[in-house]
């Protein structure tokens, strides 16, 4: 067994083996070399190393708790199946604005091919077929309209009647003549004569709008250029005060309104007046339904019009 060198021993020897003793003494010393002081040896402690592994997430309910996780869903949609109940009312809008919209397209459609088969189908209002450049071209001038105007042709009967079942104007006058001044008042007549106008055709009637009292007529000018030039000259002297139409059954000058309007080679007009002789104002309503249905329906349209297709 091995011993420490520094350690020592004593031992108490029988006699006679002294010798003994001693020599094996002396044979330790020869035989066994000197010791030498040698520092303890220290042996490096080899710490093992960690070896990690993740942690399992606890599996029951209140660990789960403490490790939260983020689940995002998706609201499942299958085609033809329910929605959403948020999707609902906006799929049921945009149905409402489309069937809207559709519905709105198809009526402007219906409205616009009923109004173009309407006007197609109703023509000129005295029943022709003409071109209206046929009708203006036949009206141009007194060399392609030859024949005078007469009274049955303009005024023939008692009434004017503009639509089945209206109220018509009662005709109680009516008068001819190649004297154009007979039918103006102030600096108009001059005009007129210079102008070449050869006659005049008028009558005298009651209106259906508050039985105002009117005058109405056609005077024949030499062609379609001295026409608008006698229109646009009346302008001036009816602002000015220095001529207009006369009115027929009256004497003086009444509170009138006037209007007038050429087609063709002739110079429409009509003379308006209150029954009880008041002025006549710009905007009075009755006036201006007389001028629209007397100057521009009746005589532009039911005498006019007739005559351009008249052989």
């Amino acid at each position: 067994m091995h011993r420490d060198s520094h350690s020592r021993s004593a031992h108490r020897a029988n006699p006679g083996s002294g010798l003994a003793i001693l020599t094996r003494q002396a044979l330790a010393r020869v035989t066994t070399p000197p010791a030498q002081h040698r520092r303890p040896q220290r042996h490096a402690v080899v710490i093992p190393r960690m070896r990690t592994r993740p942690m399992p997430r606890p599996q029951d309910e209140k660990t789960q708790r403490l490790w939260p996780r983020a689940v995002v869903r998706a609201v499942p949609r299958r085609p033809g199946g329910p929605l959403h109940p948020l999707a609902q009312p906006q799929q049921a809008l945009q149905l409402l604005l489309s069937g809207l919209g559709a519905l709105i397209i198809t009526s402007i459609v219906v409205l616009t091919a009923f109004f173009v088969i309407a006007e197609e189908r109703r023509g000129p209002l005295d029943g022709s077929s003409a071109p209206q450049g046929a009708a203006t071209e036949a009206l141009a001038s007194r060399d392609m309209d030859a024949a005078p105007l007469t009274r049955q042709e303009v005024f023939g009967g008692p009434e004017i009647r503009l639509a089945t079942g209206a109220a018509p104007y009662r005709v109680t006058v009516t008068h001819t003549d190649t004297d154009c001044a007979i039918a103006t008042t102030g600096e108009l007549g001059g005009l007129l004569d210079e102008q070449g106008c050869s006659q005049v055709v008028r009558a005298g009637m009651v209106a259906p709008y508050g039985d105002y009292r009117v005058t109405a007529g056609i005077f024949n000018l030499p062609d379609a250029a001295t026409a608008k030039t006698a229109g646009d000259q009346t302008g001036a002297l009816v602002e000015a005060g220095r001529g207009s139409f006369a009115a027929m059954g009256t004497t003086g000058t009444p509170l009138t309104q006037v209007g007038w309007h050429d087609v063709g080679h002739y110079l429409l007009y009509c003379v308006i007046s209150r029954p009880d002789g008041t002025l006549v104002t710009d905007d009075d309503p009755y006036a201006e339904q007389i001028t629209v249905d007397l100057v521009e329906h009746y005589l532009a349209e039911d005498v006019l019009d007739k005559r351009s297709v008249t052989p």
